[in-house]
């Protein structure tokens, strides 16, 4: 709790310290009670985890590091610079087209506005595009200056300007305008040196009275006022003349009362005030290191009342400022620190820190590696036991203690003896199964108490006692054995007793050799648990009776391992896959990670301390509490039987394990959650796809600041990598991705993997995701916008274009439709003009022919005779009168509604006066031009002559109305005479019947009514 106190303060600290390079250390301010508690509560004790060439860097020559904003670390060398992402190093090399030069030592700055600039130590500045992934060029005018092992340094001024060292002089650049500023300087530097040199400005800081303070090499601490554009070289007063400052000055970190604490690399640590110009205060490192020789500082990181200094011959100092006492020491002699020259120090805003030299290394408090203690001669190690004399190990060349220090000390050697099981009973004693015979020893190992040679018979058939690989002892006191042919036998010390467990030895139906390979006393059920290669059996106390457990198949698999836990369950590994296990009736249930991968095997589990698992994978060793899992790096474990042994759990909590590197040992108390959250970015986005040629492609978008990307439709495949930034165990940092339009459910992958969508459709899509780091601690989820455009045929106004042109189309497709009946009516009315003048032409001038010929022959004949041509003359009128109706009928040119009324006014007309009654015919709602069906006109004009034939014959009235009316698409005839009603109705003749059908041929409904008169009313759709 107290270090989870102490790294919350410093925590504060680090978001101004990733937004400044290794050189820029920004002012913290404590309270006082803050600072003691960070002095007295840090947790300062550092592990180490190096980098060099062959996991990735391009040099062994190694300048300075920078971590930016987004979590990457950048390293200068020799060669280039480097951008490490925790999983792979991507190097930047010069580009002489493009003016990028990056060889040797190189300043990393990111300004207020988050553009990285990069500053070579030969002169040459450069920004870096990180939507393009690329470094640019930006011009100044003190380029090719000498390139040296220190860095030069960068200061923001304001947003647009800041200030550069160089060589020969300090410059102010306008990031806006691209301009810059020079002001050079040339000096003597003793007066032994008669020609004057350039000044190499390495290190800018800024004092509250806004004068800058410069580092250089050769001419110490320069004082520079920017408004009279001045130098004031300290070394020329004389109480700075061959002594402090006046030579080279590697860094300048600012306390909280704005006094400087300065490393001279010759002199050691100078405690200055800008504002009196007096040195308040000198270390003399060396003094307090008890050293021969001088420390020779190169760079500073202030922590509260902590400074941190990378030296040159003692690698890393942790220098307590206000009790002027070396807190911690670290060196290649007492540390994992590989390394004793450091060139920078630098800290990440997860509170690692990164030290550049001859290799990379990354050190935190973090970082607990599992300690293992080796065995003289490198030999593996056999077996463990958990004993009074601490943990003893066995291996092909006697007995060996592990004490907690992890130090082995050889316990018991004989003679080409090797040991393999280990076993402590109740007695203390300690069992062991040896090359010759299975040895009791005292609890000291002082005395052979007893031994088991392998010449003593152990069944009816003759079988031997073997040596023992695995021991454990039941409640009742007996030893079981499991030996080198992986049979089982137990020893009875009390009775003197031993027996091999001969119905163990084969499979009675199989006939193949059974073999065991783990054991598990039960002593609630008097029984005691046995794994073998073909599933689990239990065997009785009481009768030594075998019970094979076939329930399922899956007790049927071979069995690895068994554990109890402190609470009594019962865990087992069959098929190298983890089961729990009923104590009760031994059913089995799978054991999964929600958090791992199904294929990864496993070889045995312990419990410590309570609900927390320590599990033994294909992958390393596994962490497992509260439904999270922490992987860490095992390298000591073999397959061979020998080499992997059960761990043993200590009396102060500690596990031991074995393997063939020796003795592993994990302390859970020295293990800490790391809870800070990863950094996570969608590094970039790739799109391959084919062109018509069936040519490939491979666009890369690096997603840099934009939050948004627009696609083409064909680039629908889209690899997406992600980088989840958090350096504990970084291989073992998961990240989560769902893409919103898309994804119903997360997605997990390891860091550094690819994630792929293929043939995705138009439309937008929010991406999501989110990083874990290898405790299980999950950063905030971020998203991007994804847009990909339809193609122009899938787009609106592509759609607004398909529908008009469906319009088009069935528009056109109408007009079509039309213009062929137009043309088949215009045939039509050819054709019906046609007959209609040939019937009128040929046949009326025929019938009117005979109709006066017969009247003529009436004339000169006798009376009988004459009234006979008169029929015929008669006949041929009406036939000639029926032709012309029939004529009218088919007559194109009469298909109006003026045709219509005329037809039948003229009929009208003709009959009604010559009968004694006068007529009313009554229009409403007719446009005389208008066209008429045909059809509807010949019917119409036969009803209304069938009407008036009937009016005419059978009516008693004087008057007759005929009525017809049109609204809208209704057609409307009535017509009715003035005649009284009628007791007798007049039959439905040949007349009345012809009508209605006449109006059911054209659609329309027709009521004959004789209530007072005679009415007809005819109602059809025109």
């Amino acid at each position: 709790m107290n270090n989870v106190k102490a790294h919350i303060l410093f925590f504060l600290s680090l978001i101004v310290l990733c937004a400044c390079n290794s050189g820029e250390h920004p002012i913290v301010n404590y309270t006082p009670q803050e600072e003691a508690l960070a002095v007295a509560e840090t947790d300062t004790n550092l592990y180490f985890k190096t980098y060099d060439t062959q996991n990735g860097l391009i040099s062994s020559e190694l300048f300075n590091t920078y971590t930016d904003r987004q979590g990457y670390v950048w390293i200068s060398t020799g060669k280039g610079i480097i951008r490490f992402d925790g999983q792979s190093f991507t190097p930047f090399f010069d580009n002489i087209e493009k003016k990028v030069r990056l060889l040797g030592p190189t300043s990393f700055f990111e300004d207020s506005e988050g553009t990285l600039w990069i500053f070579s130590g030969g002169g040459y500045l450069h920004w870096f595009s990180r939507e393009e992934n690329q470094i640019n060029s930006f011009s100044t005018q003190l380029e090719n200056g000498w390139s040296d092992e220190k860095t030069m340094n960068m200061l923001q001024d304001n947003d647009d300007t800041f200030w550069i060292g160089g060589y020969g002089g300090i410059q102010k650049v306008n990031k806006t305008s691209k301009k810059v500023e020079v002001f050079p300087i040339q000096k003597i530097r003793t007066m032994n040196w008669p020609h004057e040199e350039k000044v190499r400005f390495e290190i800018i800081k800024k004092d509250k009275a806004g004068t800058l303070w410069l580092g250089t090499r050769k001419f110490g601490l320069v004082k520079y006022d920017p408004a009279k554009n001045r130098y004031d070289f300290l070394r020329d007063r004389p109480k700075f003349q061959n002594y402090l400052l006046d030579d080279w000055v590697t860094d300048i970190e600012v306390d909280e009362d704005s006094s400087f604490w300065i490393s001279d690399f010759e002199r050691g640590l100078v405690h200055f005030d800008p504002i009196s110009e007096n040195i308040l205060d000198f270390i003399e490192l060396e003094k307090l290191l008890a050293s021969p020789y001088k420390v020779a500082v190169r760079d500073l990181l202030r922590e509260g009342n902590l400074l941190w200094i990378a030296t040159n011959y003692h690698g890393l100092i942790l220098f307590d400022l206000r009790t002027k006492k070396v807190v911690r020491h670290y060196h290649r002699d007492n540390s994992e620190l590989p390394m004793n020259k450091i060139m920078s120090l630098n800290r990440d805003f997860q509170g690692n820190y990164w030290l550049a030299g001859s290799e990379l290394v990354i050190a935190s408090s973090s970082f607990y590696k599992f300690k293992t203690v080796s065995l003289p001669e490198n030999r593996p190690a056999y077996a463990l036991a958990s004993t009074e004399n601490g943990v003893l190990c066995s291996s092909n060349n006697g007995l060996f203690s592990i004490s907690d220090d992890g130090k082995s000390k050889n316990m018991l050697v004989t003679d080409k003896v090797s040991y393999f099981g280990l076993f402590e009973d109740r007695k203390k004693q300690l069992w062991a199964g040896g090359s010759f015979a299975n040895y009791v020893f005292s609890p000291d190992l002082s005395t052979t108490i007893k031994n088991y040679p392998y010449d003593i018979v152990v069944d009816s058939v003759g079988n031997y006692l073997r040596k023992a690989l695995r021991i454990t002892e039941d409640s009742e006191g007996r030893i079981w054995i499991i030996d080198n042919w992986n049979r089982l036998k137990y020893i009875d010390p009390d009775n003197n007793v031993i027996k091999n467990i001969f119905a163990l030895a084969q499979d009675p139906v199989s006939k193949k050799f059974i073999q065991t390979t783990a054991i598990l006393d039960d002593p609630k059920h008097k029984r005691l648990l046995v794994g073998t290669d073909m599933g689990l059996l239990t065997i009785s106390y009481q009768d030594l009776s075998l019970e094979w457990q076939k329930n399922s198949l899956q007790q049927q698999e071979a069995v690895d391992y068994l554990y109890r836990d402190k609470k009594g369950g019962i865990w087992g590994i069959l098929a190298s896959h983890i089961f729990q296990i009923d104590p009760d009736n031994l059913e089995l249930s799978p054991f999964s990670f929600k958090d791992r991968g199904a294929n990864e095997t496993y070889n045995w589990i312990v419990e410590e301390p309570l609900n927390t698992y320590w599990i033994q994978s294909s992958l390393g060793i596994v962490k497992y509490k509260d439904s999270s899992s922490t992987v860490y790096e095992n390298h000591n474990f073999s397959e061979g039987s020998f080499n992997k042994p059960a761990p043993v759990i200590t009396h102060n909590g500690k596990v031991y394990y074995g393997g063939d590197e020796g003795v592993s040992i994990i302390d859970p108390a020295l293990l800490k959650i790391d809870r800070m959250e990863p950094k996570v970015n969608l590094s970039y986005l790739k799109f391959p796809y084919l062109d018509k040629e069936s040519r490939a492609f491979d666009t890369t978008f690096y997603r840099g600041n934009n939050t948004l990307i627009e696609l083409d439709h064909y680039q629908n495949r889209i690899h997406l990598k992600f980088d989840g930034l958090h350096y504990k165990e970084p291989e073992n940092n998961l990240i989560k991705y769902k893409l919103l339009g898309y994804d119903k459910e997360f997605s997990f992958i390891k860091n550094g993997l690819e994630a792929n969508y293929t043939n995705l459709n138009p439309g937008a899509y929010t991406l999501v995701y989110a990083a874990a780091n290898s405790d299980g601690i999950w950063s905030e989820e971020s998203t991007f916008e994804i847009k990909i455009h339809p193609p122009w045929y899938q787009t609106w106004w592509a759609r607004v274009i398909y529908v008009l042109l469906a319009i088009a189309a069935i528009y056109a497709w109408i007009r079509y439709r039309v213009f062929l009946k137009l043309e088949k009516y215009k045939a039509t009315e050819e054709i019906r003009t046609t007959i209609s003048a040939d019937l009128h032409d040929d046949v009326g001038s025929l019938l009117a022919g005979l109709s006066m010929k017969s009247e003529l022959m009436a004339m000169g004949v006798k009376e009988i005779e004459s009234e006979s041509l008169l029929k015929i003359s008669e006949m041929a009128r009406e036939a000639m009168e029926r032709m012309r109706d029939t004529v009218w009928a088919i007559d194109s040119r009469k298909d109006k509604y003026e045709n219509l009324t005329d037809r039948m006014r003229s009929f009208a007309d003709q009959n009604l006066p010559e009968k004694g009654f006068k007529y009313h015919f009554i229009l409403e709602g007719l446009e005389a031009k208008s066209f008429i069906s045909p059809l509807i006109r010949q019917n119409l004009y036969l009803i209304l002559k069938e009407a008036i034939t009937n009016i005419v014959k059978h009516s008693d009235g004087d008057e007759v109305e005929i009525k017809l009316k049109k609204v809208n698409d209704d057609l409307n005839l009535n017509i009715k005479d003035n005649g009284r009603k009628k007791d007798k109705l007049p039959t439905d003749g040949l007349g009345l019947s012809n009508m209605k059908a006449r109006a059911r041929k054209i659609g329309g409904s027709l009521q004959v009514f004789y209530n007072e008169g005679f009415s007809l009313n005819l109602q059809l759709k025109c």
